[in-house]
C-alpha cells in the first residue's frame, strides 16, 4: 500500500502509520490537512501483533500517551485522540484495500458475505472494507472481522441482519471489556452499559465469521468538529431520540427532542456507535459547547454520559 498524503482519498476508519511508528484510526472524513485520530496500536517489543515485520500492542485501557507533534484532544482509557497533520503520515492502510492481501481462507469467507449483502441489499463490492486486524495483515484464526460498509443510511442492512436466519447476534468482545474500559465514566453502571448494548444489531456471526459492521458515509465531513471546543456550563437533560442515524458516523451527533426543543448531543466515544434508534428515551449529562455558532451537549468527560432509559423504538 502506497503512502498517500491526499486526505481526500482517505476515509473514516482507515488506518495511518506515523513516522514515529504509532498506528491510528481516522475518526471522520476530512477535506483539510488535520485528521482527528484514535491511537489503535503502538510499537512494543513485547507486543502480540506482528504488523509489517514489527511487533505492536493494541490499545485497550491505556491513557496518557504522548505523540510528538500531535495535539492531544481526548485522554481517556482506550480513547486517546490526536490531531495529526498529513505530513506526519508514513503509511496508509485503506479499509477498501484490505481484501486484496487477505489469505485465501479469509478472502473466501469475506466474498461470501459480500455476495450475501449484494443479493439481499444490493451493496456492490465497492461498498465494503475491513478495518482492524484485516486491514493490517495480522488476522488470526480466531479473529473477528471489523467490517466497514460505505453507506449513508444503515436501515436496509440492519433490517436484513435482524431478519436473517444466517446472521446470529453475537458480540465480538466480552462485556467485561466494556465494563472495564468505560468504568472511567462515573455516571454509567453495569446496568446502563448493558442497556446501551442490548439491542445493537451490528455484532453477529455469519457462516462462522464473527462480524462487527461499521457504517461510514464518505460524503459526511468532520473538519468543523475535530478540534477541542470552548466549553460552557454542565447540564443534564432528558428526551427522546429523533433520529438514530447520527450515532453511526464520526462525530456522533444525535438530535434529542427535549421539552419541546431539539438539543444536539455530540460525542467521539466509540461506546455510542450504533447505540440508539428513533424513539429511545435517554438521559444526557454533558457540557454545553458551541461549534461554529451551533450549540451542542458535548459528552466526553468523566462525569458525562448518555444513558438509555428505555430500549423501545418509535
Amino acid at each position: 500500500m502506497n503512502v498517500n498524503h491526499s486526505v481526500n482519498q482517505l476515509c473514516s476508519l482507515d488506518y495511518i502509520q506515523l513516522y514515529t511508528g504509532e498506528i491510528l484510526t481516522i475518526c471522520g472524513n476530512y477535506d483539510g490537512q488535520l485528521l482527528r485520530t484514535r491511537l489503535s496500536f503502538y510499537p512494543d517489543k513485547q507486543g502480540d501483533k506482528l504488523i509489517d515485520h514489527r511487533l505492536y500492542q493494541k490499545v485497550r485501557y491505556e491513557s496518557n500517551f504522548l505523540i510528538p507533534k500531535c495535539e492531544k484532544v481526548l485522554n481517556l482509557p482506550g480513547e486517546q485522540h490526536y490531531l495529526v497533520n498529513c505530513g506526519l503520515v508514513a503509511r496508509v492502510y485503506r479499509a477498501k484495500d484490505a481484501f486484496v492481501s487477505l489469505p485465501d481462507e479469509y478472502a473466501t469467507k469475506c466474498q461470501q458475505f459480500i455476495d450475501y449483502l449484494y443479493a439481499t441489499c444490493q451493496y456492490d463490492k465497492d461498498a465494503h472494507g475491513l478495518t482492524g486486524s484485516g486491514a493490517l495483515g495480522c488476522l488470526q484464526p480466531m479473529s473477528d472481522f471489523d467490517w466497514v460498509l460505505y453507506s449513508h443510511d444503515p436501515t436496509l442492512v440492519e433490517a436484513c441482519v435482524r431478519s436473517s436466519a444466517e446472521c446470529n447476534p453475537e458480540f465480538t468482545f466480552a462485556m467485561e471489556h466494556v465494563y472495564r474500559k468505560y468504568s472511567a465514566f462515573r455516571g454509567l453502571c453495569k446496568e446502563d452499559l448493558d442497556k446501551l448494548f442490548a439491542h445493537r444489531w451490528r455484532y453477529f456471526r455469519y457462516k462462522g465469521m464473527k462480524i462487527s459492521i461499521n457504517i461510514v458515509d464518505p460524503i459526511r465531513k468532520a473538519d468543523l468538529y475535530s478540534r477541542q471546543y470552548d466549553k460552557g456550563s454542565r447540564t443534564v437533560i432528558r428526551g427522546e431520540v429523533i433520529n438514530g442515524l447520527g450515532c453511526y458516523h464520526f462525530p456522533y451527533i444525535i438530535p434529542i427532542q427535549c421539552n419541546g426543543e431539539i438539543r444536539n448531543v455530540l460525542s467521539w466515544l466509540f461506546l455510542y456507535n450504533g447505540a440508539f434508534a428513533k424513539g429511545d428515551s435517554v438521559e444526557i449529562s454533558g457540557r454545553v459547547c458551541t461549534v461554529h455558532g451551533q450549540h451542542y451537549v458535548l459528552v466526553e468527560e468523566h462525569d458525562d454520559y448518555i444513558r438509555k432509559l428505555s430500549n423501545e423504538k418509535g
